[in-house]
This record gives C-alpha cells, sequence and structure tokens, in this order.
C-alpha cells in the first residue's frame, strides 16, 4: 500500500463495511453537495482500493474521483476529504510528501542509452569531370570565370571542396561551380552554384543533397575543436570550416547529428527574414546562436569579402548567446 492509500483509509467513517467484491462502502458525504436534495442513507458511496491507486464512486449522485501512484490531488478528491474529516494542512503535507515520492522515483529510474546513431548515406557520382580547380590544365572560359568570381569574394581557388566540371549535362552544369558532399571519404551529393547572379528563369543552386537529414562538413569536425558554427548554406560553412544544414532550419535529424559531434553548436543565421527560421531551431534544440555586428553583411560569404575570413570567425564566437530570450530578441533586431 501507499501513503495516499493508507492515509485515505484512516478517514473512512468506522461503521462503513467491506462487501466480498472489495469496495469499501458506507453513505456518501458528497449527495447533497452534489445536487441531491436529501442526504444518502442506503451506503451508496464506496471505495475500491488496489496497490497503487484507489477510485470512490457514489451510486446515488455519481461523485467520481480516485487518485494514481505518480499523479497529484486533485480538487475533486480533495472536496470528498475534507467533507470526511481531512485537515487542509494534512492534505498539503501528503501533498508535498507524494511529489518527493515521485522526485525519487524518477532519479532511481533506469534511463535508456541513447541509441547510436548511424551515420550514413549512399554514395554518389558528381557530374561528368569534375575536378578541383587547379587540376585543369586547359579551362575554358566559364573556369575562368568561376575563379573570378570566387577570388573577388575571397574564396581560395585551391580548396579542394570546391570544384568545376566542364560538362553541360542536360544544360544545368553550364556557368556553375561545384560543392561536393563527402562523408567519411565518399562523396554523397553535391551542389553546383551558378557564377554570380543568375538570370531570372535559372536557379542559383542545383542540388543533389542525399537526404533530409544530410550535415555538410562532418567530415572536418576534429575532436580538437570545441565548437562548431553551424549556417545555412554551404560556402557559408567554408568559411567558417563549420557546418551547414542546406535550409534555413534544423530538422530533429540534424540537430541529433549535430549533437553527437558533442561540442558547443553555434548557429550563425542570415542576417535576413529567413534567419528567423535558424534561430528558432537554434532555441528549440538548446543551440548558442551569434549575431556579429556585420554592416551590410547577410551571411559568413559576405563577410568574408569585406572583413576576412579570420575576423569573421573571431566575430561569430564572441558574438555568440547561448539564453533563448536573448536569442529571441536578437532575431528581431538582426533577421528582417
Amino acid at each position: 500500500m501507499t501513503l495516499m492509500n493508507d492515509y485515505v483509509r484512516t478517514l473512512i467513517p468506522t461503521n462503513w463495511r467491506s462487501n466480498p467484491n472489495g469496495w469499501v462502502s458506507g453513505n456518501c458525504p458528497m449527495c447533497v453537495r452534489n445536487g441531491e436534495s436529501r442526504p444518502d442513507t442506503k451506503g451508496r458511496g464506496g471505495f475500491y482500493f488496489e496497490e497503487d491507486h484507489f477510485q470512490y464512486n457514489c451510486f446515488n449522485c455519481s461523485y467520481k474521483t480516485g487518485w494514481t501512484i505518480n499523479n497529484r490531488i486533485t480538487n475533486k478528491l480533495k472536496k470528498l476529504l475534507i467533507t470526511l474529516g481531512a485537515d487542509e494542512n494534512d492534505i498539503h503535507r501528503i501533498q508535498l510528501e507524494l511529489l518527493r515520492e515521485q522526485d525519487v522515483a524518477t532519479l532511481l529510474i533506469k534511463k535508456e542509452k541513447p541509441k547510436k546513431l548511424n551515420i550514413d548515406w549512399d554514395k554518389k557520382e558528381l557530374p561528368e569531370g569534375a575536378k578541383p580547380f587547379m587540376e585543369f590544365k586547359e579551362p575554358d572560359q566559364n573556369w575562368v570565370d568561376a575563379v573570378s568570381y570566387l577570388t573577388s569574394r575571397g574564396f581560395d581557388v585551391t580548396d579542394s571542396r570546391l570544384m568545376y566540371s566542364p560538362s553541360k549535362q542536360f544544360g544545368r552544369m553550364n556557368r556553375r561551380f561545384i560543392l561536393p558532399f563527402t562523408y567519411k571519404g565518399k562523396t554523397v551529393g553535391y551542389t553546383a552554384r551558378w557564377i554570380g547572379k543568375p538570370p531570372k528563369d535559372i536557379a542559383k543552386y542545383y542540388n543533389q543533397q542525399p537526404k533530409a537529414d544530410f550535415v555538410y562538413g562532418l567530415d572536418r569536425q576534429n575532436r580538437n575543436r570545441e565548437m562548431v558554427i553551424v549556417t545555412e548554406g554551404q560556402l557559408d560553412a567554408i568559411v567558417t570550416d563549420g557546418c551547414a544544414t542546406g535550409r534555413n532550419n534544423i530538422n530533429d535529424e540534424q540537430a541529433e547529428i549535430l549533437k553527437s559531434l558533442e561540442k558547443e553548436i553555434i548557429v550563425l543565421p542570415d542576417q535576413d527574414e529567413a534567419g528567423k527560421m535558424m534561430c528558432k531551431s537554434a532555441i528549440r534544440h538548446g543551440f548558442s546562436a551569434s549575431f556579429p555586428e556585420w554592416k551590410d553583411c547577410k551571411d559568413a560569404s559576405d563577410a568574408l569579402t569585406k572583413y576576412g575570413r579570420l575576423y569573421t570567425i573571431k566575430s561569430i564566437i564572441n558574438s555568440r548567446e547561448k539564453n533563448p530570450t536573448k536569442i529571441e530578441l536578437l532575431m528581431r533586431k538582426v533577421c528582417k
């Protein structure tokens, strides 16, 4: 029996009787209070006790209440107990004791070990002839334009994460440079970005992302790093040497993958209306968010052009915020 069951038993009038079905029955004290014209005189009220709970039911006025282990004392049960003679101070004391028991029980529950994430994605081929920029011995004009564009933005075209394909495959690779998606040494997808600003009828990016849970840049997050900067776009992740979600939020699967790195996650939202989604994701998953004071810069790529890589990363780290309320306030100020 529980503390609650024992206490309620002490309140049951001595003239109530137990029957073979397990009920302890007597005149219901609640009938008049529950709308009946006269008190119960036929023993219609009854308690039924079990190991970790009990119920009360009156077959005259239909007053029903009860209690189950790990639950609080409801107002309806409290009314019944007071009518039976309970002291409100005793009920309050019992309530506190029940909460303590619940806290202890919670501590003693054996928590399941989190399932080990099986992070992997299927291998995918890059566009025909795709390779790092410096491996081309006879570059075409689009290669020249791509190199000119990237270097003007502050990117290092000797970085193997930046590639080019002379292929005109389905017309999709024309005037694009490529960012391969890799994991554990294999290519699992890619994105191809238009060189500069595309015409109105052409998408800036042609994406071949493996799955909705893909996180770009995982391979580069080594053990010595204490934090990981997470951006929306892959180019921004190259600037910060961090990770990217490829979208303007962080879904649950991506969040679990990022948490498995066991590092401080710093979300860097784009400083526009869409960046609010990244901020809300940071709050939902318990990550930090950063709001650097950049002038006329929407994202890390813009900041790279204006401030250089070292200052860009330093300003992201120094501007991070963990408090959800402060993230919300900064989001309203910056992401617009």
